[in-house]
C-alpha cells in the first residue's frame, strides 16, 4: 500500500470515529435505536466517500505534473473532512424515515450542511496557499461539492424544509454529465464550455440557502420564493451550459472535449 493510500486509511480511520462520537452524542435528542440508524447510513457514506477517494489516490499530484505527492495534504484532508459532516446530514434523512423527532434534526442537518459548505472557501485556499492543488483535491472537491448538495436537498425534502421539486437542483449536476455520456455513446459531438464566473457564483448561493432552509422558523415564510429563485437561477445556468457542450450556442469551431463521465 502506497504512503497516499496510507493517508486516507488514516483518513477514513478518523472519519469514522467522529461519526461515532457524533452518534454518542445523539443520543441526547434521540433514542439509542434511532442513532444506530443514524449512524448506520452516515457510516456507510463516509466509507463510500474513503473508498471513491482511493480509487482515484493516483492522481494525487499536481495537474499537468507527475510531482507525485506522499500524503494527502492538510486541503485534501478538510475536503475529506467536508464529506465526512455530508454523510452526517445523509444520516439524517434516515432518521427523519424511521419517525424520529424532526425540529432538532433540522437545525443538526442546518448546522452541519453550512458548515460543510462554508469550507468549501477553505480547502481551495489553502492548497492555493501551500502549493498543495493536486488533482485528486480537485476530483474530490468538485464530488463532496455535487453530493452534498443532493444530500441536503433530500434532507430538506423529508424534513419539510424544501419543496419536492428542490430535487432537482440536487441531480442537475448528474443530469448534466449523464447528457454528456450519451453524447459521446452515440457518437454526437461535445465542446468546450466557455469560461463563467457565474458557475460558482450560483453554486455559492445553493450553499447559501439550503442551509438556511433547513433551520426550522428561521425563513420558513419566505422558503417557496427564494427556493423558486435559487433553483430558477441554478437550472437557468445547467441549461445554458448545455447549449455549448451541445454546440448548440458559440463557434462551431471550438475545439471538442470527450465527456467527463468518471466525476
Amino acid at each position: 500500500m502506497d504512503s497516499t493510500r496510507v493517508s486516507l486509511l488514516a483518513a477514513g480511520v478518523g472519519g469514522v470515529v467522529s461519526t461515532a462520537v457524533v452518534a454518542v452524542a445523539l443520543t441526547r435528542v434521540v433514542t439509542l435505536g434511532d442513532a444506530l440508524v443514524w449512524l448506520a447510513l452516515a457510516g456507510v457514506l463516509v466509507l463510500l466517500l474513503v473508498g471513491y477517494t482511493s480509487v482515484f489516490a493516483d492522481e494525487n499530484h499536481t495537474p499537468g505534473t507527475q510531482q507525485r505527492y506522499d500524503w494527502i495534504g492538510l486541503p485534501t484532508t478538510i475536503t475529506l473532512f467536508r464529506g465526512t459532516i455530508v454523510a452526517w446530514v445523509g444520516g439524517v434523512v434516515a432518521l427523519v424515515l424511521v419517525g424520529a423527532p424532526s425540529a432538532r434534526l433540522a437545525w443538526f442537518a442546518a448546522l452541519g450542511y453550512g458548515l460543510a459548505a462554508g469550507l468549501d472557501s477553505v480547502d481551495g485556499a489553502l492548497a492555493r496557499r501551500t502549493n498543495r492543488v493536486t488533482a485528486l483535491g480537485a476530483r474530490l472537491d468538485m464530488t463532496v461539492d455535487a453530493v452534498g448538495l443532493l444530500v441536503a436537498s433530500v434532507a430538506g425534502i423529508v424534513l419539510g424544509q424544501l419543496p419536492w421539486w428542490y430535487l432537482s437542483v440536487g441531480v442537475a449536476r448528474y443530469a448534466f454529465v449523464a447528457g454528456l455520456w450519451w453524447r459521446a455513446r452515440t457518437g454526437k459531438p461535445t465542446f468546450d464550455l466557455p469560461p463563467r464566473e457565474s458557475r460558482r457564483v450560483l453554486a455559492g448561493l445553493q450553499m447559501a440557502f439550503v442551509p438556511l432552509a433547513l433551520a426550522p422558523g428561521v425563513a420558513d415564510q419566505w422558503i417557496p420564493e427564494l427556493a423558486a429563485l435559487a433553483a430558477g437561477a441554478l437550472l437557468l445556468g445547467f441549461a445554458r451550459d448545455w447549449l455549448y457542450v451541445s454546440g448548440r450556442l458559440g463557434e462551431s469551431t471550438r475545439q471538442k472535449k470527450p465527456a467527463p463521465t468518471d466525476e
